[in-house]
């Protein structure tokens, strides 16, 4: 470890090391730049163009809205930025992004200097660039949080040193700025409070005593956040349920992490375990390399450090937890494991250093690239219906993806509407969207949809006859589907559209009726806010002509519902037909960016969950101002 004799390097070298890390950003995930809108980026997108920046930070419930079930206002504010910047161009928003994934490597270099040389300090944060959660939040630009989180946290933690070892509070003070910053960016740097109170300060600082009484600025900030989000929560936990729901679960959700990290940051083959015993080798070599003295407070700042990339995937992690979908959540346990390799060994092993770097290398490298083959076509998807929705080709309808509910649609339209709101003077020819079986051949060959077997955009006519059945049978289908979620419920429906016109309760069995704004098969139903699950549902379609003749469409005959859910008991049963809210995606035109809460009858108690009104703009083009009346139901 470099003494405080040493002098530390010039900013010269800083700004070599900064030119460095871009550069190597740029020779592994440059392939970004050729990409188009993504994964999330149409609701957030959108969500940029109906809220104000002020109102994402300080406005609770748009605070709430945007964040889901964490406080991450930076993520909507980054798409604002960019959308003033660079108008409705993605390539300049990936530019930005990139800059951003060097910037937070950057800042783990700076961060590492107060502790190791130049070259030292490089190392991880090359070796951060190379990882797999790298090599997919370069590719999201719906990540652009996370890497600049890292950044403010890094600088968070050079600064409070620099306050240690100079004893003034300005070093403090912005210490505390970014630490805020990095809150308000994602949570999981929320616990890293930890980390400013009990990393161990390089060599020559001064007492234990002047890191806590320059923490102080920053301890503040972290009980500000958490008074802030208990109020915005209404509670300390989010309104969804997480993994480590019990001490009954800790089990299998501490052996789910194990496996995830493991598998996750170095793959699931012998190299893959090989490398892990290594990185703990390197943990006990590390602290072996360190004078007597040292051993201690490097264990406890360790150990700190471990609980810190651990702690948020407790309520994340659990059995049959699916992580190549979400290698973004193993970003924090990366930068330590990163770091992890950059402790000197005992000068007799320093042979074996190198060669265990090499396999870690190896096998890191292995599974960046098995993620990125795994996030390839599901990116391509994306662009695919992304595309579509914002020049569609004439004479072609989109036909919802098998795998897909209607999140596709409903990504694919809320990109549309944003380009409306950020693009006003330009013509924007709205898709056409398949709702109802084809009746003749023609209209069949119309339809295009995601293809696996290609990963692309074929038309349904070209595809086997097997396979056109079963894509027209996921789109035509309906389902219902029960979620779990803790009350108060918050910001699950854009407005009120469809009713629950009865509902009844014989025995154990919940009965309830209505319709949706729904066009044609394919209704997509959720009931949600239970406290006790049903044990069994179904759902029969009921024609509604009085619905059909509201709305002046003969489509909407069949919009109509009759659910059945069958509970253990009558008393939950009843209990359960007091808190029950059903939500539904619009298929009305205009709407199919929305998702809609149905009415209840004679009750309120829903309207708490629906998103708060724009900020920014009052009315998006396209979108109805006011929500249908509701028709009564006939005899």
């Amino acid at each position: 470890m470099r003494t405080s004799q040493n002098s530390p390097p010039s900013w010269r070298g800083h700004l070599l090391a900064l030119a460095l890390l871009c550069l190597l950003a740029l020779a592994l995930h440059g392939s970004a730049l050729q990409g188009g809108w993504r994964w999330d980026d149409g609701q957030n997108l959108l969500y940029s163009t109906q809220y104000s920046p002020g109102s994402v930070f300080l406005d609770p419930q748009v605070t709430r809205f945007v964040s889901s079930s964490q406080i991450a206002p930076w993520n909507v504010f980054l798409y604002q930025v960019n959308s003033a910047l660079f108008g409705f161009n993605p390539w300049p928003y990936y530019l930005h992004h990139l800059i951003s994934l060097s910037c937070a490597a950057w800042a783990l270099y700076l961060l590492l200097c107060h502790w190791l040389g130049r070259w030292q300090a490089l190392l991880p944060a090359a070796l951060l660039l190379l990882g797999a959660p790298a090599f997919q939040m370069a590719q999201q630009l719906m990540v652009g949080h996370y890497l600049d989180g890292l950044a403010f946290a890094c600088l968070a933690l050079w600064a409070q040193v620099h306050a240690m070892r100079s004893l003034q509070w300005r070093w403090s003070l912005l210490a505390a700025g970014m630490y805020l910053l990095s809150c308000l960016s994602k949570e999981i740097y929320v616990p890293w409070i930890a980390l400013l109170l009990f990393v161990p300060p390089p060599a020559g600082s001064p007492s234990a005593l002047a890191r806590w009484r320059y923490a102080v600025p920053a301890l503040l900030v972290a009980v500000a956040y958490a008074a802030f989000r208990i109020h915005v929560f209404q509670g300390v936990g989010g309104y969804t349920r997480v993994a480590l729901d019990g001490w009954q679960a800790v089990g299998g959700v501490l052996g789910a992490i194990a496996r995830t990290l493991s598998e996750g940051l170095l793959g699931a083959g012998t190299l893959g375990l090989v490398a892990t015993g290594l990185c703990l080798a390197c943990l006990g070599a590390g602290l072996a390399a360190q004078p007597a003295n040292r051993r201690m407070p490097l264990a406890l700042g360790a150990g700190v450090a471990v609980v810190v990339a651990v702690f948020p995937l407790l309520f994340v992690v659990g059995p049959g937890f699916e992580w190549m979908g979400n290698a973004r959540i193993l970003w924090v346990p990366w930068v330590a494991a990163c770091v992890l390799w950059a402790l000197p060994w005992p000068r007799r092993l320093a042979g074996w250093h190198k060669v265990a770097l090499l396999v870690f290398v190896a096998a890191a490298g292995q599974q960046a690239w098995v993620q990125r083959q795994h996030d390839r076509p599901i990116a391509a998807m994306f662009e695919a219906y992304y595309g579509f929705a914002l020049a569609p080709p004439p004479g072609q309808m989109l036909l919802q993806p098998q795998a897909q509910a209607n999140g596709m649609i409903l990504q694919a339209m809320s990109v549309f509407q944003a380009r409306q709101a950020i693009e006003p003077q330009a013509a924007h020819t709205p898709p056409a969207l398949a709702w109802h079986y084809p009746a003749t051949a023609q209209e069949r060959s119309r339809m295009v949809t995601w293809d696996d077997g290609c990963s692309c955009m074929v038309r349904l006519g070209d595809m086997p006859p097997a396979q056109q059945e079963a894509a027209l049978a996921a789109r035509m289908r309906s389902d219902l589907f029960v979620l779990p979620m803790k009350r108060p419920l918050h910001s699950l429906a854009h407005a009120f559209g469809g009713a629950v016109d009865n509902v009844s309760v014989l025995g154990n069995q919940l009965n309830v009726e209505g319709w949706t704004p729904t066009l044609g098969p394919g209704r997509k139903l959720a009931f949600v806010g239970f406290e006790q699950m049903p044990q069994a549902s179904s759902m029969e379609t009921v024609q509604r002509p009085d619905v059909a003749q509201t709305f002046g469409r003969q489509d909407m005959q069949g919009s109509g519902f009759r659910a059945t859910l069958t509970f253990a008991t009558e008393q939950a049963a009843q209990a359960s037909a007091k808190e029950f809210c059903a939500i539904t995606f619009s298929q009305l035109p205009g709407q199919e960016h929305q998702i809609m809460m149905l009415k209840l009858p004679d009750s309120q108690r829903c309207d708490s969950a629906l998103t708060p009104r724009p900020t920014r703009v009052q009315h998006t083009p396209g979108v109805p101002a006011q929500d249908p009346v509701p028709p009564k139901k006939g005899p």
